[in-house]
């Protein structure tokens, strides 16, 4: 076989690989979804309540996948020495979540009255040990898929597979908050916390059976070994201008955020009375929007940049707290305001999420790029850990119940929203002086969004259509990654 022919057998042997790799992990990413949602979203927090868990306990579980993202900066070291991405995220995903066993077994071998309090300090340290191994997971994850998804396709790639993951997302909030609500009907002589520990016991399945398929993942190339100094390892995230500043933003937003981020579900199942499944159809609601955003605001970044989508969505979001001041026990409150709050939210907070990733992606190395997901992660995770301790911590000791109309029963939680809305307005001042290389401008991207016939070309007519519309990199050819479960066969192509 010539050289040129061997060239170019090779370059087809690695595309084919890299679009295996991209369908396992949209697979295996709906699998870990479930495992988080069945073991986070608004269930962790139910379960705590149930297991008589106070509001400074509940911001205390909220916060500590915050903190445990310091995790990632050994974590970091541990990728750039070892250099295999792959077998950290794999061992470290798996250990986590088989973590969840114990305290399943404990339950329910344990009475349902008498061992709650042992059993909320075994969930608190369970919270935290899986998170830190979680944290070492996901750093090697992030610098793991960056090598893996190409470029001209982040934008389409992440906003398909966030939507799969959304879809996973509805399903799994809605058979959950079902199964909760009925399991106490159809057993009416089993305690009702019984029913959690058989969704715990799904999730965990779900989230081994994920952590076996991302050991089916390709990875592109290894790293070579780091053999320069630390010091300056870790400094090099800081010395970059651009970076610096969306660290500077993610200081305030995340404690700002998560300052009141806990406390919606709390609030719906204390203040307002809500069923489990009344509350997991909000987040069914909230889930749709997100994956109908995904899919637009992906191809848009595409096209756009991250950063005009970023500053517009994140302008949407700072203002959603305050809105919630306006809910109360009354019908047309329940159903109508609070729906359209979680589809509003749902959307604009899927393209902000969205661009907020791929703005780093296009901002940091592409080598020994470990220590800067480390340094977003940990500056993220401790304010927003700071503003979910902050918020229980008001819950907790101040007595303010904020009312805003004469038949409004009032509650401490609304004073935590208004305080939330306006500490993310003051935090947006920081995200205007990022810059982007390729991105355009806020008010072009803002007179394109105005414009339906121009949502309409861009997204080919149809949303859904984008994700098996061909690529274009670099404007002249047509990217051989997307789309990725349409391949032609090159070999025949090329005879």
């Amino acid at each position: 076989m010539r050289q040129e022919e061997f060239e170019s057998y090779k370059t087809m042997h690695d595309e084919d690989k890299i679009i295996s790799g991209l369908r396992i992990s949209i697979a295996e990413g709906a699998l870990a979804h479930a495992f988080a949602n069945l073991t986070g979203s608004l269930f962790l927090p139910a379960f705590a309540i149930l297991l008589g868990a106070n509001a400074f306990q509940i911001g205390l579980l909220a916060s500590v996948q915050f903190f445990a993202t310091l995790a990632q900066f050994p974590g970091a070291v541990l990728v750039e020495r070892l250099t295999h991405r792959k077998k950290i995220a794999v061992s470290f995903s798996f250990c986590a979540r088989a973590l969840w066993l114990p305290l399943i077994v404990y339950g329910l071998y344990t009475s349902a009255d008498a061992g709650r309090g042992n059993l909320l300090n075994l969930l608190i340290i369970l919270v935290i040990v899986y998170h830190i191994l979680a944290s070492i997971s996901g750093v090697s994850w992030l610098s793991w898929m960056s090598a893996m998804v190409p470029e001209e396709i982040r934008g389409r790639f992440f906003g398909l597979r966030n939507s799969i993951l959304g879809m996973m997302t509805i399903i799994v909030t809605i058979g959950g908050g079902y199964f909760l609500d009925w399991f106490p009907k159809i057993f009416p002589d089993q305690p009702r916390i019984n029913s959690f520990y058989l969704l715990f016991a799904a999730a965990v399945v779900s989230g081994l059976s994920s952590s076996i398929l991302l050991s089916k993942q390709i990875e592109p190339k290894n790293l070579l070994p780091f053999t320069g100094r630390y010091l300056q390892f870790f400094t090099e995230p800081l010395r970059n201008m651009n970076f610096r500043r969306l660290l500077t933003f993610a200081f305030f937003w995340s404690f700002a955020v998560n300052f009141a981020a806990p406390f919606y579900v709390v609030y719906m199942l204390k203040d307002l009375s809500m069923s489990y499944i009344l509350i997991s159809t909000f987040s069914v609601l909230s889930a749709l929007a997100d994956l109908t955003g995904m899919g637009i605001w992906g191809h848009y970044s595409d096209h756009m940049g991250n950063r005009p989508i970023m500053i517009i969505t994140a302008g949407i979001a700072a203002f959603l707290p305050f809105f919630w001041l306006f809910t109360t026990p009354h019908p047309l409150s329940i159903y109508l305001l609070i729906p359209a709050l979680h589809l509003l939210g749902g959307f604009v907070v899927s393209g902000f999420n969205l661009t907020s990733v791929n703005l780093i992606f296009r901002s940091i190395p592409a080598e020994r790029n470990s220590i800067y997901f480390a340094f977003w992660a940990a500056f993220n995770g401790i304010m927003a850990g700071c503003g979910a301790l902050s918020g229980g911590y008001v819950a907790k000791n101040v007595s303010f119940p904020l009312a805003l109309f004469g038949d409004d029963p009032g509650s401490v939680f609304k004073l935590i929203f208004l305080l939330s809305c306006g500490m993310r307005v003051i935090s947006l001042v920081f995200l205007i002086r990022v810059r982007e290389v390729k991105g355009k401008s806020v008010l072009r991207v803002i007179r394109v969004l105005r414009s339906v016939r121009s949502w309409a070309s861009m997204m080919g007519y149809h949303p859904v259509l984008q994700f098996f519309l061909p690529v274009r990199d670099k404007q002249t050819e047509q990217s051989p990654y997307w789309p990725i479960w349409r391949r032609e066969d090159k070999d025949s192509a090329n005879n």
